[in-house]
């Protein structure tokens, strides 16, 4: 039985609300899923516990490094919420045969930029100008299947295609 081990990121695009292609990106650091915690401690416990929050993630950034400031930044430096679309091909090597095989990474990211950093101005460098987005939503499929799917405004909290915040909300009503 093969399976695919994912080796790298052969290219990408970044776009930003549907269609426009942003340009100069060097890198982009996604953002790290953490979930809420209660620490809970007690006479039936022997210390303190942390206990993850069902449907609860904790706030969540992403980040975009650019070779140098353009006018692309100033577009989305506006205080306004955008959906910034993340298309990867993403190379695995199958362990049966050693062959490349390709997948489709689709990463959407709704948010506001949080932060601007400007970088650093020298004679034949980047400036490796950044912007942090504090995500609102985030959705993260491979090769067309789900994989997370966090909507925080929607309260929807989904990993590998289980919607975690369902469990409790039936309870609401």
């Amino acid at each position: 039985m093969s399976t695919h081990v994912p080796a790298a990121i052969n290219a990408a695009k970044v776009y930003i609300d549907g269609s426009n292609e942003v340009k100069g990106i060097a890198e982009v650091t996604l953002p790290e899923l953490k979930f809420m915690i209660a620490e809970i401690e007690g006479f039936d416990i022997a210390g303190k516990i942390e206990e993850p929050i069902i449907g609860s993630t904790d706030v969540m950034d992403l980040v975009i490094k650019f070779s140098a400031i353009n006018g692309d930044i100033s577009n989305i430096n506006d205080q306004q919420a955008h959906t910034f679309h993340i298309r990867a091909a993403q190379q695995h090597i199958d362990s049966a045969t050693g062959s490349a095989i390709l997948k489709g990474l689709k990463v959407d990211i709704k948010g506001k930029v949080k932060e601007f950093k400007g970088g650093t101005v020298k004679a034949g460098e980047k400036t490796e100008t950044e912007i942090v987005i504090s995500c609102l939503a985030y959705k993260v499929s491979l090769d067309g299947k789900e994989i997370i799917n966090i909507d925080k405004l929607g309260f929807k909290s989904s990993i590998n295609g289980i919607d975690q915040a369902k469990r409790f909300q039936s309870l609401l009503s």
